[in-house]
């Protein structure tokens, strides 16, 4: 990118429009043969130089270095596990598109399965664990099940399958998204906890 627009950038300086300098010269000269014709009156002075050009300051960085220092959240293949940070296993299955349900407003269903598996030595509440899916240019593919719930044992393992639906009729890159929110002694999500880096990971491919 910055081979292309270091030359553009000369490019445009060196454009410069050619009749602005012809009228210049042309004005000079007019100025001086009315100062001859006059005798009597005293002869015009030249007119002043134009100013120099000020050249433009330089482009700003296309990106901000705090947001590039800033950590990415992982995308993983179809069917890899994910180990959150305090010991919480999950692995998402290569999504199957189905059917439309009905009273949904598009044209196809996709099953997502989700498996988690509880690495903590305390009891888990699924609740927690947030999936979402979107399709190409963001979109969101509406859940049609109500998620992730119950407890889990420690050392225990739960598949479940969940419903979203699908606005895209054919193939396309579906992303699947796990977030894991913190929650309180009373049970009770702590806002915004599922937006750090390291509570949320990605599963993308096509179907």
């Amino acid at each position: 990118m910055a081979e292309t627009a270091a030359p553009t950038r000369s490019l445009g300086a060196r454009r410069r429009r050619p009749w602005a300098s012809a009228l210049g010269t042309l004005g000079a000269a007019t100025a001086l043969v009315l100062g001859a014709a006059c005798s009597s009156a005293p002869q015009a002075p030249p007119p002043p130089s134009a100013p120099a050009s000020t050249p433009a300051p330089a482009a700003s960085p296309a990106e901000d270095d705090a947001a590039a220092a800033e950590p990415e959240a992982p995308v993983l293949a179809y069917g890899a596990t994910h180990v959150f940070g305090d010991g919480n296993a999950v692995t998402v299955a290569g999504p199957v598109a189905g059917p439309a349900v009905a009273g949904a407003p598009f044209p196809r269903t996709l099953e997502v399965t989700v498996t988690v598996r509880n690495g903590t030595p305390v009891p888990e509440d699924l609740s927690r664990f947030g999936v979402d899916v979107t399709v190409p240019e963001d979109r969101e593919a509406p859940s049609v099940d109500d998620g992730l719930s119950g407890t889990l044992a420690p050392g225990e393992e739960r598949v479940v399958p969940l419903r979203f639906a699908l606005p895209d009729p054919g193939p396309t890159e579906v992303t699947v998204e796990v977030a894991k929110a913190d929650q309180t002694a009373g049970g009770e999500d702590v806002p915004g906890s599922d937006e750090v880096p390291g509570s949320f990971v990605f599963w993308e491919g096509r179907i």
